[in-house]
């Protein structure tokens, strides 16, 4: 597949075509939540455009390691005509590997402009309970699985994305309040996403939050 081009401004000479919007793209593990949750901030901007990163090879039920997360956005950055301003974004849990492979998947976004390794501690239900909760000291989430727990406590009615991500400003809020550690690996019930909330959020005007909250996600009553 040859590369992709999208989205330049035609109103100037072919030979100083430029885009005007910034790209964001992003890869996470295999699991579905995370697909769902960041699915939903496609069209957030007309200044943006996130774009999740599929698995071509394993669209259903994609590997999941940290090697093969950054593998999909290699090939991915390889097919795509990203410039200086663009940016790649890793999403990561902590509990299912060890700290020699976050570490070179770290090594490997260091090395390039623009790209970025997000990790949640244990898992991505962390960010998730940030969305409703300010502090996570009195859940005792020690584990992926006291996480998972917590957010079915949080939401009997099942896990919904779109309740969750009108609320992602406040989720962003009390995960950088919460995040006490120094660097790019979070502390136990801590997660970074909010670094890339909140990079993302610089190019999405008031307005256009508030359209793409009542207009297309309204949040799902917890009654």
């Amino acid at each position: 597949m040859g590369r992709i081009k999208r989205g330049y401004v035609r109103e100037i000479p072919d030979d100083e075509l430029k885009r005007d919007y910034r790209l964001f793209a992003i890869a996470c593990e295999g699991s579905k939540r995370e697909r769902e949750y960041f699915q939903q901030l496609e069209g957030i901007s007309r200044r943006v455009i996130v774009e999740y990163i599929k698995d071509e090879e394993y669209e259903k039920d994609p590997p999941s390691s940290p090697q093969h997360v950054l593998r999909r956005a290699l090939e991915y950055a390889e097919k795509v005509d990203l410039n200086d301003e663009d940016s790649v974004w890793l999403v990561m849990d902590v509990d299912r590997w060890g700290g020699k492979a976050l570490n070179e998947v770290h090594d490997e976004c260091s090395r390039r402009q623009n790209w970025h390794i997000v990790l949640s501690n244990p898992c991505f239900e962390v960010w998730l309970l940030y969305h409703t909760t300010a502090c996570l000291d009195n859940l005792q989430i020690a584990t992926g699985d006291d996480c998972k727990e917590a957010l079915g406590a949080q939401t009997p009615q099942g896990y919904d994305p779109k309740r969750y991500i009108v609320l992602m400003k406040e989720a962003s809020r009390n995960a950088r309040a919460a995040d006490k550690s120094n660097g790019w690996f979070p502390d136990a019930g801590s997660t970074k996403i909010y670094e890339l909330i909140d990079a993302l959020m610089k190019f999405v005007s008031a307005r256009e939050y508030e359209e793409f909250v009542e207009g297309n996600l309204r949040p799902i009553n917890n009654k």
